[in-house]
């Protein structure tokens, strides 16, 4: 559940933009994942970033330049990136989310930002847990 994964990503580089086909092949099975997580933010913005060979590319999900959370495709998984704010972490910390996630929250250390939560998605339980914090962030926000 823990974001663990190597830092490349299987659409890295300069001129290799993450097109459908790409992510869909990179992504295996966890594609649907990253649809449903599309369909799920509707509305927000959608912006691709490359941040260089070590971290690749990288989605922004925000609305009016603040970010919801940030998500890199990796092999045959994906990693979300949230800075969660203070209410928004007692909100989460009172939810179903599985233990892994409330610990990692729970001794996250604040940033201007918020306190970071990363989430590695390969399974449908990793799924479930991510959805859950995206949609209660998009109530709270």
């Amino acid at each position: 559940m823990i974001d663990q994964l190597a830092s490349t990503t299987p659409v890295n580089g300069k001129g290799s933009f993450p097109e459908e086909a790409n992510l869909k092949r990179s992504l295996g099975k966890i594609y649907s994942v990253y649809r449903e997580i599309l369909e799920l933010t509707d509305g927000f913005s959608h912006q691709w970033k490359e941040y260089g060979k070590k971290y690749g590319w990288q989605l922004k999900v925000g609305q009016k330049g603040k970010a919801l959370f940030y998500l890199t495709p990796a092999e045959k998984s994906l990693r979300l990136a949230f800075a969660i704010r203070e209410a928004e972490k007692e909100a989460l910390l009172n939810t179903k989310l599985p233990r892994e996630v409330k610990e990692q929250l729970k001794s996250a250390k604040r940033y201007p930002e918020g306190y970071p939560l990363r989430l590695a998605v390969s399974g449908d339980s990793e799924k479930k847990a991510a959805l859950l914090v995206i949609q209660l962030l998009k109530s709270m926000r």
